[in-house]
């Protein structure tokens, strides 16, 4: 039987682009601003407007995450956009 190399006790792998822990990071922050950002969204809708609109969630999210995608950082301001884009009418139409 072949001997193993020894494995390596860290957990962190380097890559090209850094380590993973700064990637970890990164991941970590979004999830705290998309979790702020979301529960603020949330709580400025009534309940009857949630009843009549089960969607509303869903296009909370999107709006969020597109938000997140192009470098927002502030949940109050992601979240009064992702409003804005959920329950303002499309001016478009």
């Amino acid at each position: 039987m072949p001997k193993q190399k020894p494995r390596s006790l860290s957990p962190l792998k380097t890559t090209r682009r850094g380590t993973r822990r700064h990637w970890a990071g990164d991941t970590a922050r979004r999830v705290a601003i998309y979790s702020s950002a979301y529960k603020l969204a949330w709580e400025q809708i009534s309940a009857t407007e949630r009843r009549e609109r089960p969607d509303l969630s869903l296009r909370i999210h999107a709006s969020i995450r597109r938000q997140l995608k192009a470098g927002e950082t502030d949940h109050r301001a992601i979240a009064f956009n992702a409003l804005k884009d959920v329950l303002v009418p499309d001016q478009n139409s």
